[in-house]
């Protein structure tokens, strides 16, 4: 059973995947200097992207049993990982959330919503590293490894940049030969997601201890793996597809193409918990 972690498993993909199209969005946002127009397109598409973040936070605190224990996390702000993780992705749906609200009540003006949005840039990168540094711990020998952050930059890269192609084809803010970028993007990320996959599949074999080997915690790990690779590459082809048959974009294209990458990050985190395992006591 590898979704014993099911809580943490939806919020973490969930979140790097809000955050990865955000940085995407908000980046392009302000490199082409869209007008109140353009940023008014965006404004139902991005309710997605909200919406995804809400779920994934909502996930989070069923992680703690009673979501009253959610303000226990802030108890060490500064001095822990997991606390900085809770602070800094509350921090980032806040400003970025209030950013999205301005703009749908068309309040606050564009330079105040250009603000918000690069301090809610800034606060979701820093939440991405903040999560990334909860699991590198050096008594787990499976997460503490370059694959942790790897994955997990890799899920926000490749769903985030799936996520940030919906939201601009949803807001009509088409154009061809960004699409043409955007893919050929996709398909080295996807690339690079498959050899981390297998690279640290290939460790999971070598890390053992007098009682076990990492390999052995998952019953039918070599199945796990083929699913979640073969998902991930049946999303590329359908996000691919109308670059390769010459068609247009279109929102529901993008969005089976997501459901399928999101599966996919879905098993494959799945699967990093269930390699949960410790080796001798920290290091003080």
């Amino acid at each position: 059973m590898i979704f014993h972690e099911w809580s943490l498993i939806f919020f973490t993909v969930l979140a790097q995947t809000a955050v990865g199209g955000y940085l995407l969005v908000s980046a392009n946002a302000l490199i082409s200097r869209h007008d109140e127009e353009k940023i008014n397109s965006y404004k139902i598409p991005m309710f997605v992207l909200w919406a995804l973040m809400g779920i994934g936070f909502m996930f989070s605190t069923l992680h703690l049993g009673s979501p009253l224990r959610a303000f226990n996390a802030f108890n060490r702000l500064g001095a822990a990982w997991l606390s900085n993780e809770v602070f800094f992705g509350a921090a980032f749906f806040a400003v970025g959330g209030l950013q999205w609200l301005l703009s749908v009540l068309n309040k606050g003006g564009l330079m105040a919503q250009k603000v918000l949005t690069i301090v809610a840039m800034l606060l979701g990168a820093i939440f991405m590293y903040a999560m990334i540094k909860v699991y590198m711990i050096n008594t787990v020998p499976t997460w503490f490894n370059v694959y942790t952050p790897l994955s997990f930059l890799m899920t926000m890269v490749v769903a985030g940049l799936l996520l940030y192609q919906w939201i601009k084809v949803s807001a009509d803010d088409d154009n061809a030969a960004l699409h043409r970028y955007i893919v050929l993007i996709a398909i080295v990320a996807v690339a690079i997601s498959v050899v981390v996959t297998l690279g640290k599949a290939n460790l999971m074999g070598e890390i053992q201890t007098s009682i076990t080997s990492a390999s052995a915690l998952v019953d039918g790990l070599a199945n796990y793996l083929l699913l979640q690779v073969a998902l991930l590459m049946l999303g590329l082809f359908i996000w691919a597809q109308p670059l390769i048959s010459g068609k247009a974009v279109k929102p529901l294209n993008l969005a089976l193409a997501l459901v399928l990458v999101l599966t996919s990050e879905l098993i494959g985190r799945g699967l990093f918990y269930s390699l949960h395992m410790t080796s001798g006591l920290p290091k003080f």
